[in-house]
Order: structure tokens, then sequence, then C-alpha cells
């Protein structure tokens, strides 16, 4: 693989990782109820569960490739149109401060930290859909294991680092109040990242038509 292509890979994981969800709000319980340490180890847990995920997502595009390759155009058309959906929720997403229902996780141990930081990224079939998407445009019969093994580990290590940084800034009032201050900005960057992808992936997939 290229460094364009690793570089591209990286934003979007970077953009997929930060993109609202229930994910951060249980990370932030955690930290509230449990401390910064239950909030590192369910981090890692959900990076765990998204390396799981992204291996699963690369070796069914490698199979698909492989056996019936005509049906990657159209795994990419849907994953840009999902891509845009993605996009248009962090574009036009409005900051608003969240309460959590503190009913809903009563952690006693760390194990119940990492449980439920690992089932937080599992049980979500978006993260299926969204590595599908993303990874359809980089994968294909000649990429070997070694590849796929680290463009896994990749998606893994951004996720958990970035669930690391929000267990931190939860922490930290200041760097909690700028993160929040500035999420609108952070989020339209990558959400036009994904725009800018998803018209990608709609060129090369209408060309394979034409």
């Amino acid at each position: 693989m290229s460094i364009y292509e690793w570089l591209t890979i990286t934003l979007i994981c970077i953009g997929g990782a930060t993109t609202p969800g229930p994910s951060i709000l249980l990370i932030i319980y955690i930290n509230n109820a449990k401390g910064f340490v239950s909030g590192v180890i369910a981090s890692i847990a959900h990076g765990l569960g998204i390396f799981i995920y992204a291996l699963i997502s690369i070796y069914t595009i490698s199979l698909i490739d492989k056996n019936i390759p005509n049906i990657i155009p159209f795994i990419q058309l849907m994953g840009a149109v999902f891509l845009i959906f993605l996009s248009y929720k962090m574009v036009f997403n409005n900051p608003t401060k969240k309460k959590i229902n503190e009913d809903l996780f009563i952690p006693q141990k760390m194990i119940s930290s990492f449980l439920m930081g690992f089932t937080a990224s599992i049980v979500n079939p978006k993260i299926l859909i969204f590595f599908i998407s993303v990874f359809s445009q980089f994968i294909n019969n000649e990429f070997n294991d070694y590849n796929k093994v680290c463009v896994g580990l990749l998606a893994g290590i951004i996720d958990t680092a970035w669930y690391i940084l929000v267990s931190y800034s939860v922490n930290l009032p200041k760097l909690k109040n700028y993160i929040i201050s500035n999420q609108r900005i952070i989020f339209s960057f990558f959400g036009i990242i994904f725009i800018i992808f998803s018209i990608y992936l709609i060129h090369i997939s209408i060309r394979y038509f034409i």
C-alpha cells in the first residue's frame, strides 16, 4: 500500500472514531462512575472490538473480491451512500450536553469496564458497515495477511487512543471544555473528508457500470 492509502485510511479511521455515538457516552459514564483507570480499560476493550470488526471486514471483502469481484462496485456504492449519511450527521451535528442514565450501567470491577467497552463496539452493526464501506476501496486479492492485520491494528489503535483521550479529558475540565467548544469544527472537518471520499467512491463505482 502507498503512503497516500495509509494516510487516507488513517484519517477516515480517526473520523469514524470521533463520530458522536453511544460509545462516547458509555466511556464518559465509566470515567465518572469508576475513575480514569476504568475508563482506559474500557477504551482498550472498545479498541479490541474495533480491531476484530476491522479484520472481519477486511477478510470478507478479500473473499468477495476473490470469488465474486463484480459485487465490489455495488459495495462501494452502498458504502458511499452510508458515508454521506455519516458526513451529514457530523457536519450538522448539534453539540449538546447529554445526560446519561446512570441506572443503565453499574460497573463493580475492572472486568466489568472491560466487558462494557468491548460489548459497546461488538454490538454496533454500524461499525461493520463503516469498515466495509471504507476498506472496499483498498482491499483486493493481492492484499497479504500482514497488510490486513496492520490495517486492523491501525483501526483498533486509533479507536483506543481516541477514547483514552476522551477519558483523560473528562478528568481535566480545561481540556474537556476545549474539546466541547470546538467539537463542531472537529466533526465538520472529518465530515468533509468523508464527503470527498464518498464522491470518489461513487465516481469509481459508476465508472465500472459505464
